[in-house]
């Protein structure tokens, strides 16, 4: 197979995606194959930290890019292509840094000094957002924060946790504990990945996104300061929540149109217009995307938030209709010699599939801001 990403000939403006928002991601990315970016995508994680691409939604006036809705989705829809596991994984460390970015800009101090701290050095955020666990709340992790003295003491588990190798901080959706247990609200903790008291345990075995280094994180008894704790309170609470969803929902769902842009272009350029399907189902890619931009573009022109949380969902619910099928045909289209000669297109085929298993699952989108969803877009199975 010659060298350079299979994704670049899908998506002819991949350089300029990436490199609009970062300069030097898009050929640092095509001196390899999406097949060794899945490897091991430490290196990747490595270049956007380098480059400053993991501040792409860090507000301006928070050291960062300040990167608008569309374009991010853009971004990450090429990342995808050329490498599918990095794409997953930042998407946990993008979506937390948009929505503190939110409230920041509206004038909370703390939010600020957080987002200034990760942007100096362009660290990279793992989440410990939420489980999809049946039959329980979205927010009910079992991760506390104990008020003591020099701040909290954080003690949980996550698992999955994605860059759970590369995380400089992991922030972590904890319940806050007076001294004697009494409890006091929700908050995020940003904790230092190297502190005493975080450990990494195997988790994910899956041959699938494997890169994306979805393992277990434990925490024991971790000092956070007090800083670093961010009460999710009253209307700040209500926004922060409600932009992670909806930031979330359009992020991952470009990463996942990423993997199938990947795939479609595992069919060589001269049997496309003969392949069976290879023409319809990237039309379908196209539409799909074109929906996902204008989900993002309601968050650019301040939509309500109502407004922006319904056309994200709906985005996301359109593409996790639709990629399935269209990964098939794309995989019949790939053809017989690639399906024999190597895995990897029907990995991704398969992989597509794993939108539906992120949370907030259908069925299951209760809690913090999801209140605000339509009943139609809520409630379907």
């Amino acid at each position: 197979m010659t060298r350079g990403p299979i994704g670049e000939s899908f998506l002819p403006d991949a350089p300029d995606r990436l490199d609009g928002v970062a300069d030097g991601v898009y050929a640092a990315l095509a001196a390899g194959t999406p097949m060794d970016h899945e490897q091991d995508a430490g290196a990747v994680f490595a270049l956007l930290k380098r480059t400053r691409a993991t501040t792409m939604l860090v507000p301006a006036s928070c050291g960062g890019k300040g990167t608008s809705a569309q374009d991010a989705v853009r971004f990450q829809v090429a990342l995808g292509s050329m490498a599918p596991s990095a794409a997953i994984a930042t998407t946990m460390h993008h979506y937390k840094i948009a929505a503190l970015g939110q409230v920041a800009d509206s004038g909370d101090e703390g939010a600020a000094t957080i987002l200034k701290g990760i942007a100096h050095e362009a660290r990279l955020v793992a989440s410990g957002g939420a489980e999809s666990t049946p039959g329980r709340d979205l927010r009910s992790l079992g991760s506390q924060a104990v008020r003591d003295a020099a701040g909290y003491r954080v003690s949980g588990l996550k698992r999955p946790c994605s860059l759970s190798r590369s995380m400089d901080v992991l922030s972590l959706m904890v319940e806050l504990r007076a001294p004697d247990g009494t409890p006091e609200g929700y908050a995020q903790a940003f904790v230092d990945a190297g502190a005493d008291g975080v450990e990494r345990e195997p988790f994910w075995t899956s041959p699938l996104f494997l890169a994306a280094e979805s393992h277990a994180v434990r925490l024991s008894d971790v000092p956070v300061p007090p800083e670093q704790v961010f009460p999710l309170r009253g209307e700040t609470g209500r926004r922060f929540a409600t932009d992670c969803y909806s930031w979330f929902q359009l992020l991952i769902s470009a990463s996942y149109l990423g993997i199938a842009c990947c795939l479609a272009a595992a069919t060589p350029r001269d049997r496309r217009p003969e392949a069976r399907g290879w023409t319809a189902a990237a039309a379908e890619l196209r539409e799909l995307e074109a929906g996902l931009l204008d989900a993002a573009r309601a968050i650019d022109t301040g939509a309500p938030l109502q407004e922006q949380l319904n056309r994200a969902t709906a985005a996301r619910d359109r593409i996790e209709d639709g990629i399935g099928g269209i990964g098939g045909r794309l995989l019949r289209a790939a053809g017989g010699a690639s399906f024999a000669r190597t895995s990897f297109p029907t990995l991704l085929a398969g992989g597509l599939n794993a939108i539906a298993f992120h949370p907030p699952q259908r069925g299951a989108r209760h809690g913090i801001g999801l209140e605000l969803l339509n009943p139609d877009t809520r409630d379907r199975n």
